[in-house]
């Protein structure tokens, strides 16, 4: 059975019908989507507890934190991706509209897997 946890940067607790956060490091909530052998299996919303929110860690900390094996956002910057690429999640960016739309888009591959090079023109930190 593969297991794969997804983390999206999303703006409400409103699961697979809430829109993405264009900005990851703003990101007001993370949803959290468990597949088990491609099917969706769990749905978890938390609030974020990140720096911009008033928390001590960054969003790239979150992540980490959270098991995730992969993110899916907006944008995020070169720092965020770098680190975490180096721990093993694989970053896709460049994903808009609603969570639910976004997970059959990863599914099918059209979402472009993200590294640092893709922010070599000016991407913010995040």
């Amino acid at each position: 059975m593969k297991i794969t946890v997804i983390c999206i940067p999303t703006l409400n607790e409103g699961g697979l019908l809430s829109e993405i956060s264009m900005h990851f490091g703003k990101s007001s909530y993370f949803t959290f989507i468990k597949l088990e052998n491609g099917e969706i299996k769990e749905i978890n919303v938390i609030e974020s507890t990140g720096k911009h929110n008033g928390g001590s860690k960054t969003p790239a900390e979150i992540i980490l934190d959270s098991g995730a094996d992969v993110l899916i956002c907006g944008g995020l910057g070169a720092k965020a991706i770098s680190m975490l690429r180096e721990s093993g999640i694989e970053v896709f960016s460049g994903a808009s509209g609603k969570v639910r739309d976004v997970i059959k888009e990863w599914k099918i591959g059209f979402l472009p897997i993200t590294d640092e090079n893709v922010c070599r023109n000016g991407c913010k930190e995040s």
